[in-house]
């Protein structure tokens, strides 16, 4: 004779294996949110208690059998704990919540179907009969399970930036429908095909087994898939870049060059030109030195060769380069990855606002500030009628460039994300009253990369 224990241990189950099998998947790549030990416990221990609820509905379901159907809901109920789950401790896409959660729901599916099913209640059903074995026979064999899918996911897993599918709509609707279709075809068989121990059910749970294994090999090469593909793009695009930051380099030596020509030239005729035009090239030439020295703004010296770089150039093309730097330690960031970001960055605001003729356009706002423990660095510049108009709907995620090579623009501002998500922070842009905004935000670490 089973006891009410063992039922209720049943049910307790299903929430158990599934958040872990969310964490198996989530925990290698993902970034955690602050307070993820006791978000992760509470979000664990809730939907395990609140299980215990399914004796009232089974109660339901067994005095009317025509209300079978409500069991599904239940535990469909129970599966979208792991999308949720996993953005409560988690800084995921809506997407990838979807998709690790279907897989999740697959793999906690395999457990179930050859420990649960068949083993303790086929071949040893004497397991059940006594609790404590039931519990630690289910925990070494889950354990054995997860770590298996564990070590074949982790690789391909911590390849990714943190993100392995971005949120649109298109997105979002396609892996939640995927979810729901996973959730349905696991649970069909479970709910309205289970009689007993019939042949049938044999092949129902054997079914189920082998759909969810394929569900997990499927994804596992889609996944690494895209991974590869954008590790690919990410690396031609930074070829790119190199290749523009070397032509960039180019131009600014040859204005170097030209202030050195022009200031031998002008040495050789400073010796027969008169007093008062000697005075004003002196003062020509000392506002030049001004606007030298104003190019240094900070400590941090990579940050400024990066402004002093920018500044330059945008004092030859005829463009107001504005910076407003305060006192913030950028250390945190890796010199590489801060010239990468910040130069791809002024370099879009550049490149739109070179193309302008009206001088009212041709503008660039920096700044980088510090409010509490977040680091902010806001690049904007005006926007012409036509593209205020139809960059004001943008939501952050689909701006349609003018850019000729839309694609190398897009994952222009892919590796300002990537790079804002490495050091724990985010990218946003926007247009709002004829101004074109790009802002990161970062929350500062307690341990800074030397």
């Amino acid at each position: 004779m089973i006891s009410f224990s063992v039922y209720a241990f049943e049910e307790m189950r299903l929430p158990m294996e599934l958040l872990a099998a969310m964490l198996i998947f989530l925990y290698p790549f993902a970034d955690k949110k602050p307070h993820f030990i006791p978000k992760a416990i509470i979000g664990y221990i809730v939907p395990t208690l609140l299980s215990l609820l399914y004796f009232v509905i089974f109660g339901i379901n067994k005095e009317t059998p025509r209300l079978q159907i409500l069991i599904g809901f239940w535990y469909l109920l129970f599966a979208l704990i792991a999308p949720i789950y996993g953005r409560l401790c988690f800084y995921i896409s809506i997407s990838d919540a979807f998709l690790f959660g279907g897989l999740a729901f697959a793999l906690q599916n395999i457990v179930y179907n050859v420990f649960h099913i068949y083993i303790s209640s086929r071949l040893f059903p004497y397991i059940r009969s006594t609790l404590i074995v039931y519990i630690i026979c289910t925990a070494i064999f889950t354990d054995i399970i997860y770590y298996i899918v564990y070590k074949l996911y982790r690789p391909i897993l911590n390849a990714s930036n943190g993100i392995i599918i971005e949120d649109n709509f298109k997105s979002i609707l396609t892996y939640s429908i995927i979810f729901i279709l996973t959730y349905s075809i696991l649970i069909f068989y479970q709910v309205i095909l289970k009689q007993g121990y019939s042949a049938f059910d044999q092949l129902a749970w054997s079914t189920g087994s082998f759909i969810s294994l394929l569900i997990l090999l499927v994804q596992y090469n889609a996944i690494s898939v895209m991974i590869y593909s954008e590790k690919t793009q990410l690396m031609e695009n930074m070829v790119r870049n190199s290749e523009h930051y070397y032509e960039l380099s180019k131009e600014h030596i040859a204005i170097i060059n030209r202030k050195c020509h022009d200031l031998k030239h002008q040495l050789k005729v400073l010796r027969t030109v008169s007093e008062d035009e000697r005075d004003a090239y002196i003062s020509e030439a000392e506002k030049s030195i001004i606007f030298y020295q104003d190019l240094i703004y900070t400590d941090n010296e990579a940050l400024n060769t990066i402004l002093a770089e920018k500044g330059l150039f945008c004092r030859e093309k005829g463009i107001n380069f504005n910076c407003s730097v305060d006192d913030v330690d950028l250390s945190f960031i890796r010199v590489s990855d801060l010239y990468a970001l910040l130069g791809n960055a002024i370099d879009n605001a550049i490149e739109y606002t070179n193309k302008q003729t009206d001088e009212k356009l041709r503008s660039i706002s920096l700044r980088i500030n510090k409010n509490n423990n977040f680091v902010g660095i806001q690049i904007s510049n005006p926007l012409s009628y036509e593209d205020n108009l139809k960059l004001s709907n943008i939501d952050g995620s689909d701006i349609n460039t003018t850019k000729s090579d839309k694609l190398n623009h897009g994952f222009g501002l892919k590796s300002i994300e990537y790079l804002s998500q490495k050091y724990n922070g985010n990218m946003e842009y926007f247009a709002y009253d004829g101004v074109f905004t790009l802002q990161i935000i970062f929350l500062l670490p307690d341990i800074t990369i030397t």
